[in-house]
């Protein structure tokens, strides 16, 4: 009785196993050509037709002129024309947003020259100029540093050698060591805590500043660092150029 009992329990088991087969699932693979974009490339009528409503509008927004630069803006140097105006209008937007909206108002303003992705040319500037400038998404950040996280800050700079964008600070290296800092002209005091406009990228320890991440306090504005720039330059018939030195490294 046992051994029937075990062979008609095979069974079922076997044929519970062939129910639950699945047939393996089979690939079908198309190879198209690489599509050549050239001088002889023609778009396809209905394709531009459907787009063409679409661009016009958006040609509209981003063909809208802002402001004038009278020369080139660029990012060269430790202290580069094109970092200077960003960091300059971020921090006089920030200090405005803050007090506005009964908030700490920032000190200085440090962002990254690696955001800053092209120059602003001679010309016209207009919203087109800034999205190429400032092509990402980041916010306005507000944070609070104390002396520990400034020093971090300070051998950052020395460590990292670039010219990121700086307004309201003033920081002098002699022989690769800390010589000066001025922060809204006065001496850095590494007892007091600062108010630092910057990114929600940085705040976040982007670009290896880690020294956001430790922050006492903080606070996002969420207001994009693009429109505000916008916001900024349509204050000015001309972009006011600037090249004073808040960067500094002496032998």
């Amino acid at each position: 009785m046992m051994k029937k009992l075990n062979l008609f329990l095979t069974a079922l088991f076997s044929l519970l196993l062939v129910g639950c087969y699945i047939a393996p699932m089979s690939e079908t693979h198309k190879i198209y050509a690489n599509a050549v974009i050239d001088s002889t490339f023609v778009p396809k009528p209905e394709i531009s037709a459907e787009i063409n409503p679409y661009k016009k509008q958006l040609d509209s927004i981003m063909n809208q002129p802002i402001t004038f630069a009278e020369q080139d803006f660029d990012k060269s140097g430790f202290s580069g024309s094109e970092g200077n105006l960003i960091a300059d209008l971020s921090l006089s937007f920030a200090k405005d947003f803050a007090r506005k909206n009964n908030l700490p108002v920032p000190d200085f303003c440090l962002m990254n020259i690696g955001g800053v992705r092209t120059i602003i040319p001679k010309g016209v500037v207009t919203t087109e100029t800034v999205f190429e400038v400032l092509p990402f998404e980041n916010t306005l950040y507000f944070a609070q540093l104390d002396g520990i996280q400034m020093k971090a800050l300070f051998d950052y700079l020395v460590r990292e050698k670039k010219g990121h964008p700086l307004s309201g600070i003033k920081v002098v290296y002699k022989d690769n060591q800390l010589y000066s800092a001025e922060i809204e002209g006065k001496p850095f005091n590494p007892d007091q805590k600062y108010w630092v406009a910057t990114n929600d990228y940085l705040f976040n320890g982007g670009d290896r500043m880690s020294f956001f991440t430790h922050a006492s306090n903080s606070y996002d504005t969420q207001v994009k660092l693009r429109d505000m720039i916008i916001n900024q330059m349509s204050k000015y018939k001309i972009l006011p150029y600037n090249t004073d030195e808040r960067l500094i490294f002496e032998n």
